[in-house]
């Protein structure tokens, strides 16, 4: 589903890291190289809709991924709630010059490196090192914040 408000969206995405490499895809509408992610239905919680999106955009699903939380403190559910991981980055970016995106950001480690290309959404997925990412970035195809939060992954899914 699209834009579900005119002027901002909740979406959720993840940094998925496999050894020393982070997966991005190269979204069509935006032409850069960006972590998988989407829009969060109206039906459904952040979680629910990470994990919908992560499936439709590469094929992993909750049996290839473990989220990583930075935030380990003792938390406990109460009075109907249901707990949720605590995203490792929220930013807010503009999606064009009259919408924005209010993003959750996870980072998850796959235990395997085998993806799905979803083509109505992307040219093209692949995994990359900081130094290939480095390359991209020189070039315009990706973002810097796409290399920052991808060392910040990477970091925390070795556990350093």
């Amino acid at each position: 589903m699209g834009h579900i408000h005119e002027l901002y969206d909740f979406t959720t995405s993840a940094f998925i890291v496999y050894g020393e490499r982070v997966l991005l895809q190269h979204h069509k509408k935006i032409g850069m190289w960006l972590q998988p992610g989407g829009h969060i239905e109206l039906d459904e919680d952040p979680l629910q809709a990470l994990y919908r999106e992560i499936k439709e955009e590469t094929g992993l699903d909750e049996s290839n991924l473990t989220i990583i939380e930075l935030f380990k403190e003792k938390r406990t559910e109460g009075h109907g709630s249901k707990l949720l991981p605590i995203p490792f980055d929220i930013n807010v970016h503009s999606f064009n010059d009259k919408h924005k995106h209010i993003d959750l950001c996870y980072i998850m480690k796959a235990n395997t490196d085998e993806v799905i290309l979803e083509t109505d959404k992307a040219h093209d997925i692949r995994w990359f090192t900081i130094s290939e990412m480095t390359k991209l970035n020189k070039n315009g195809d990706t973002y810097q914040d796409m290399i920052d939060l991808s060392k910040i992954a990477i970091k925390h899914v070795r556990g350093i």
